[in-house]
């Protein structure tokens, strides 16, 4: 089938930032990444302005987001047993977050997009903020089961939430890099989590408290003050920046009008024809089979990896090894589908390879192959998504964009709810996690399939 190339080009709305920040240092020649050319001493300026400004507080609140998504999956370690929870009851619990993220993935970008983001992704923070903090007071499942499904409801316009605000601000050449820079944020937060987690752990008994009740605890309070950073520092649009030169201001402003002018007269999408768009489907379908996978596996690695022999002291630590891989290599990988312009082959390949690994892990018995392998997969699973948003991205503007990119992210957590329930489901079944983990491996396969047939919507890149 037919769908658009993931093809980058010209002043887009797509891609990938390889570049670390402190390679985007601009001077008036040369903006320092990959031999792109200033055009203006006010564009020199006004892109190192939000670079700092804005990119930050964007990876901050991924980065908060992913910290009180996944460290439920170190608590688990002790949580599981006080509580007497039932891996299959973990991975319901694990799972219903996303059900409330899918509820209210749409209605909270279509608020983000009438509220402006200074007002409703603060109050959206610490909502989930004092969801997760409040998961060190569970009793049982059931009230376990209610946290996380709150916590997801909290999150559910934030990511999207996140891209639809880049594309207020970075012009499209500049927010290829910064894409990848927000996107870095997650395998970042894994390997942070898992190396400030397990010294947190190490604190039960402390004032009465198990260690996984100050984990929810000491990593929940940054969230929340975040929450009032975002408020006090992030203005709803290039407008009304203070600290923007007038002069550049006025060249960011009339520059991203001029690329929303010109991808609208090539079709305009309306909010109705973005949620009914094949290709919007279709890259809402290959989300939802990549998910399945990288849910699985972040929910569930750090106990498939005690169960690999490893100390559950240790097993933290273990556990940021796939993510700091894959945090380098998606680096290289984005460089490369920059490089060459080509998007397609640069999501289908590394998603067949993260399949291949893990349906590898049915009949691999050596615990360092296994290990190996899962590594794989991981690293496959966050090529694929570095590339993944270049294509609905150039596709849409306005409240079309707030509701398509949406619809992909509520569909692809359809995966990430069905991938940690079956993982677990699995498990217990079994008394094993080769199965599960090979099951995960079909989505990243369904991906790939659908990534390599996907040809450009080069219409909206090349306008």
């Amino acid at each position: 089938m037919a769908v658009p190339s993931m093809r980058a080009g010209g002043a887009q709305d797509n891609g990938l930032p390889v570049a670390p920040v402190s390679s985007l240092c601009l001077n008036g020649k040369n903006n320092g990444t990959w031999g792109m050319t200033a055009e203006s001493a006010n564009e020199t300026s006004a892109v190192r302005a939000i670079t700092w400004r804005i990119l930050p507080l964007l990876f901050a609140g991924y980065f908060t987001a992913y910290i009180d998504r996944v460290n439920v999956g170190f608590a688990a370690l002790t949580m599981n047993q006080d509580l007497g929870l039932s891996a299959e009851q973990y991975g319901l619990a694990a799972g219903l977050f996303f059900v409330g993220y899918v509820a209210f993935s749409i209605p909270s970008n279509l608020i983000l997009a009438k509220l402006g983001g200074r007002t409703w992704l603060p109050i959206i923070m610490a909502c989930w903020g004092s969801a997760s903090l409040l998961n060190a007071f569970v009793v049982d499942a059931h009230t376990f089961y209610g946290l996380r499904f709150i916590l997801g409801l909290g999150e559910a316009g934030l990511y999207p939430g996140l891209l639809y605000i880049m594309a207020q601000w970075f012009p499209g050449k500049y927010r290829v890099r910064m894409l990848t820079l927000l996107i870095l944020s997650t395998p970042f937060s894994i390997v942070v989590g898992s190396l400030i987690s397990q010294p947190i752990l190490l604190l039960d008994g402390a004032m009465g408290m198990k260690g996984w009740q100050w984990l929810f605890i000491l990593q929940a309070l940054p969230t929340i003050a975040l929450a009032l950073v975002f408020w006090l520092t992030l203005p709803d649009s290039p407008a009304e920046a203070r600290w923007l030169k007038p002069a550049d201001k006025k060249w960011l402003t009339e520059t991203l009008a001029g690329e929303l002018a010109q991808r609208e007269s090539v079709q305009k999408f309306s909010v109705r024809g973005a949620l009914t768009s094949p290709i919007i489907w279709a890259c809402a379908v290959a989300g939802l089979g990549i998910n399945a996978a990288a849910y699985g596996l972040i929910l569930f690695l750090p106990q498939m990896i005690n169960a690999l022999g490893v100390s559950k002291v240790m097993t933290p630590l273990v556990n940021a090894i796939p993510f700091a891989v894959a945090s380098v290599v998606m680096v290289a990988w984005g460089f490369h589908s920059d490089r060459k312009m080509e998007r397609n082959w640069h999501a289908a390949i590394p998603a067949f390879i993260a399949a291949i690994a893990l349906i590898s892990c049915a009949i691999l018995t050596n615990p360092i192959a296994i290990m190996v392998a899962l590594t794989l997969g991981v690293t496959g699973v966050f090529c694929y998504v570095s590339v993944f948003w270049a294509v609905p991205s150039a596709m849409l503007t306005g409240s079309a964009a707030a509701a398509g990119l949406a619809l992909i992210n509520a569909v692809a957590n359809i995966g990430s709810f069905a991938g940690p329930y079956y993982v677990g489901w699995v498990r217990d079944v079994t008394g094993h996690y080769a199965l599960g983990i090979m099951a995960l491996g079909l989505g990243p396969l369904l991906a790939s399939i659908v990534a390599a047939s996907l040809r450009s919507a080069r219409k909206f890149e090349q306008a």
